[in-house]
Formats: C-alpha cells, sequence, structure tokens
C-alpha cells in the first residue's frame, strides 16, 4: 500500500509542477484593477473607496491597519474607521506600546489629552514610538482617553526614561530612588545624542534585572513594570548580539501573549479590536523577518467567532514622512518618503501610477492585483511588496504624504 501512496504522491507533484510550468503562459482572467479616491476623517470614511470599506467592516472582528511609520495618514484613517466600526458595537485600540508604558500614556491622555502628553513627554521624546506623534495620540484619546487601549508590545528602548520615575515613585528607600533617578537621567543624555548604544535597555543583563526585581519584592505594581523591562531588555539584547530571528521571534510572541491576554481579559465574548501597527506586523504569512507575526493570528481567531479580519495597509508612493533623527537637538526630523512596496507592484500589473492622482488619497482592492501578478510575476518582486500582496485586503496610498507631527515640534 505504502508503494501505491508514493506513486500517487510522485504522480501529484509531477502534476502540480506541469501547471506550474504552463501557469505563466496562460493568459488569466482578466480582472479589473480599482483605484478608488477615498476620504477620511474623524466623522468616518467618504467616496467610492471609502463606501468600499465600510462594506468589509460590517463582519470585521479585527480591522488590521498596517503602516509605513511616521505618517499623519494613518492615525487619521484609523479615526475613520474607528467611527465607522464603532456603529457595529463597542470597539478597542491595539498599539505597538508596552503595557507599562501605556498605563503612564493612558494617565495623561485621561488627565489633559493629547496637550497633557504632550507636556509630559518634554525632554524626552523617544521614551515611546508613534503615540509621542499627535495624529497617533489623538486616536489613542478618542478610545475613552485611552482606557480601551491595549499596549501589546514591548516596552521601547526609550522607556526607562518614564518608567524609571515610576518605579522611583515606589522605591523602598532614598538609595534606591537615586539609582533610579541615575539609569533615567543617564538614558536621557545618551537618547538626546544619538548614542542608543549606552541606553540602559541595551545594557541591562540579568543580574541588573535581578538586582531591580529584589529591591521590589512584595510589590506587585513595581514587579509588574520591572519583568515588562526584563522582557523587552531580553529582545533587545538579541538584536544587539545579532541573533535578529530570534530577536523577531521572541518580540512576536510578546505580542501574541499581550494581546490574548487583553482579549480573554475583555468583558465581551468576541471583542472587536482596531489594530494599527507596522505593516510586517499586520499582514497574513511569512513576513520579510521570516516570521509569522500577529496578522497572521487573526483570520482563525475572528473565523471562531464567525466573523473576518479585514488588512489594510497605509503605504504613500510619496510625499513627506517622520523618522527617528536624532540631531541638533531634536529626536525626529522630517525627510522625503522613499516607496519601497507600492510603485513596483503598480509597475508589475502594468498600471501608470498616473492613475494615483497628485493629490488625496486612493483605495485600491488587492485581490486583483494578487491574481494578476501571481506566478514568475510575484516571485520577481522585492520581498516586501511581494508580502504587501499576500497579506492585505486593502492598499491605500497618495502621492502627496503628509508627515506626522511630533510633540518635540509642537509650538514651533
Amino acid at each position: 500500500m505504502l508503494k501505491w501512496v508514493a506513486m500517487a504522491g510522485a504522480l501529484c507533484l509531477q502534476a502540480g509542477a506541469l501547471h506550474a510550468q504552463n501557469a505563466d503562459s496562460k493568459a488569466a482572467p482578466t480582472e479589473a484593477i480599482e483605484i478608488l479616491e477615498i476620504g477620511f476623517g474623524k466623522a468616518g470614511l467618504s467616496g467610492a473607496g471609502g463606501d468600499r470599506l465600510k462594506g468589509a467592516l460590517a463582519d470585521a472582528q479585527f480591522v488590521a491597519l498596517g503602516e509605513d511609520h511616521g505618517f499623519a495618514g494613518a492615525p487619521e484613517l484609523g479615526q475613520a474607521l474607528a467611527a465607522e466600526a464603532r456603529a457595529f458595537g463597542p470597539l478597542y485600540h491595539a498599539v505597538e506600546v508596552g503595557p507599562a508604558t501605556m498605563q503612564w500614556i493612558r494617565s495623561r491622555l485621561g488627565a489633559g489629552g493629547p496637550d497633557a502628553l504632550g507636556d509630559a513627554l518634554a525632554g524626552r521624546p523617544l521614551a515611546f514610538p508613534f503615540l509621542s506623534n499627535r495624529e497617533d495620540a489623538g486616536l489613542a484619546h478618542d478610545f475613552d482617553h485611552g482606557e480601551r487601549v491595549w499596549g501589546i508590545d514591548q516596552e521601547f528602548v526609550g522607556a526607562p526614561m518614564i518608567l524609571m520615575d515610576e518605579l522611583a515613585a515606589l522605591a523602598p528607600d532614598a538609595a534606591s530612588k537615586d539609582r533610579l533617578h541615575a539609569i533615567r537621567d543617564a538614558d536621557m543624555a545618551s537618547l538626546a545624542n544619538g548614542a542608543f548604544d549606552n541606553i540602559w535597555m541595551n545594557r541591562a543583563d540579568p543580574a541588573q534585572i535581578s538586582m531591580l526585581k529584589q529591591a521590589f519584592a512584595g510589590s506587585l505594581p513595581a514587579l509588574a513594570i520591572v519583568e515588562a523591562l526584563a522582557a523587552s531588555a531580553h529582545i533587545y539584547r538579541l538584536n544587539s548580539e545579532g541573533a535578529y530571528l530570534q530577536n523577531n521571534e521572541q518580540r512576536s510572541a510578546l505580542m501574541r501573549g499581550y494581546f490574548l491576554e487583553r482579549y480573554r481579559a475583555a468583558p465581551e465574548p468576541a471583542p472587536r479590536v482596531l489594530f494599527k501597527m507596522g505593516a510586517y506586523h499586520m499582514g497574513r504569512g511569512t513576513t520579510p523577518t521570516s516570521i509569522y507575526d500577529l496578522g497572521s493570528l487573526l483570520p482563525g481567531l475572528a473565523a471562531a467567532n464567525g466573523l473576518t479580519s479585514v488588512h489594510i495597509a497605509y503605504l504613500p508612493m510619496d510625499g513627506m514622512v517622520r523618522v527617528i533623527k536624532p540631531a541638533d537637538g531634536k529626536a525626529t526630523a522630517v525627510q522625503p518618503y522613499e516607496d519601497e512596496g507600492v510603485g513596483a507592484i503598480l509597475a508589475a500589473a502594468e498600471i501608470s501610477p498616473e492613475r494615483i492622482g497628485p493629490a488625496g488619497h486612493y483605495l485600491i482592492p488587492i485581490a486583483p492585483l494578487r491574481h494578476r501578478l501571481a506566478g514568475k510575476k510575484m516571485k520577481a518582486l522585492p520581498a516586501f511588496a511581494r508580502f504587501v500582496l499576500l497579506g492585505f485586503d486593502y492598499l491605500v496610498t497618495t502621492r502627496d504624504a503628509t508627515a506626522a507631527t511630533a510633540f518635540e515640534t509642537t509650538g514651533e
């Protein structure tokens, strides 16, 4: 019997190979590539593209908005998606911020909104990513002043600038407070000069973490912060050692664990969540970093509840972007954006980039593009462009992107 199974398997493989050989030689069924104008703001979605997305939200338990960081448009699109999705019930928001840092952010948003958060960040703009931009903070604030926002990522490299203050407030003695403040001050000085190798998160070893745990033995709030810092320091240490695959695997596992913890604690049986994270985290399938990330978990989890996940990539073709670039007393800078995926996809599909107007935003349903480029054209694409085609349902793009507004530039 095993012989027959082996022969049948060989025939199947041969047939599959012949089919793959001939796939590119046959004309694929023609599907129209739609490029639809879309508008968005706090009130919701508009235009033909907005109508298309509205139809996709009705059955969506998860809306996974993946971005290239540093644009105003992605969180603004997130606000519009949230406004539309709330018509179907309560909604949560998951972000690339550590849970301990998110507690700190939540208290500032609750006290005075984005302005209060910006004031608290003065002098330490790299304490956490993305919510240090006004548009992203505004999106988080829309979720009950941050109360319905889940921080599900590692604590950022700059997090000790605020978390050491949180620990100092819980410290058992003056000497412990002084040590924690010294770590904070050293990190502020290093980050101001772009000396990332010198900051605590990149230098903390198991012995230092153990000392912190001993200092706060019996204090559950303090130990929760220490544990979050320890997990993050381990991930950063893998990166500094050149163990990049393990670094990404560990980070993804941490994000998945934090997410599922919040998901299971929600009062709703199938809580609905708007994610806004880097595109690598939000697409389905193997990412360009060679792992399965959070986006691959969402379709099955939603399907188990009779619902769907909708995956949207916000990727401009041109415009301006804000990047982390410490210099002249500032942590970030605005520079022209270099397209890493959209142009390659349109070129491979023989679509004129002029179909994307010089201003405004456009929605492109991805399935027809994916089908048109199946086979050799797909394999020839850059890894990121291929990931977008296979991992997302919709692409929102523009040739006139606006950079995010960092709190450190407010009032200039």
